[in-house]
């Protein structure tokens, strides 16, 4: 390259080329582009005032009901009048000796459609699922021997017939739950098993007995006599339900009643 072809760092020329090609982030060099930020901005801050004006009911019942909550009643309560006619001073606890609450029972909204029973029935489920689990580990870490011929074939026979009742306890379970409209199941296996195709569960169980021998070692299954108690137990407390009475009872007190009790025996 020639010596007058090379660039002049001095010259004007060169100075203007560089401004020219300026293109770093945050500068804004002609009034479009001002404008349009400050669009943005305006249109930024409007979307934020109206979410403050404007939010959800919920959002603003559940304020509402927290700040009346929050404050103790008065004399200008008719109730409240009435206790204090009646000997209650602010701040005492109730009952004769003075042993009883202090403050009110908190009052809890529910959020889903769910009923009551059925809360009630998935907790008992979960304890009940918890211990039966643990129980399962400590099997597993005592099995040292191998039951005789006459017990396993008495095992056996027992099985079939816990697989029966858990089997109708699943039919009756889908339709308890159906009727609820309840579209899935509390647990995969309190309904009956979907039926596949024979030939591909034929195929799948040739391709997977390698890759499923490891993990049959180390997962927890429940057996077939802990899956029927835990559906017993949910069918009962949630639908009031008895598989072996083949009735639907009223209330608690009718199916402590007239139920003999939660297992085949007991019937």
């Amino acid at each position: 390259m020639s010596s007058d072809e090379e660039c002049d760092y001095m010259s004007e020329k060169f100075l203007t080329d560089c401004a020219s090609q300026d293109v770093r982030p945050g500068l804004l060099f002609n009034r479009s582009q001002k404008r349009s930020h400050e669009m943005l901005k305006k249109q930024t801050r409007t979307n934020e005032e109206n979410k403050k004006r404007f939010r959800p009911t919920k959002h603003v019942e559940e304020e509402r009901r927290q700040e009346g909550l929050s404050q103790a009643l008065d004399s200008s309560n008719k109730g409240f009048a009435l206790l204090q006619k009646m000997g209650y001073k602010p701040g005492s606890a109730i009952g004769k000796t003075g042993g009883g609450r202090v403050d009110p029972i908190r009052i809890e909204v529910k959020a889903d459609r769910h009923g009551l029973g059925r809360e009630a029935a998935l907790r008992e489920v979960a304890i009940r699922k918890a211990h039966l689990r643990k129980q399962a580990l400590q099997r597993r870490e005592q099995l040292t021997s191998v039951d005789s011929y006459r017990s396993r074939l008495a095992r056996q026979q027992a099985e079939k017939m816990m697989e029966a009742d858990l089997f109708k306890s699943q039919k009756v379970c889908q339709q308890l739950d159906t009727e609820k409209n309840e579209e899935v199941p509390t647990e995969p296996w309190f309904w009956p098993a979907v039926k596949k195709d024979e030939e591909q569960g034929e195929e799948e169980a040739e391709d997977t007995t390698e890759d499923t021998a490891d993990e049959s070692e180390t997962a927890i299954e429940f057996e077939t006599q802990e899956k029927l108690e835990i559906l017993t137990l949910y069918l009962r407390k949630a639908h009031l339900y008895c598989i072996w009475c083949g009735t639907k009872y009223d209330d608690d007190a009718d199916l402590s009643q007239n139920c003999p009790g939660p297992t085949r025996d007991d019937h």
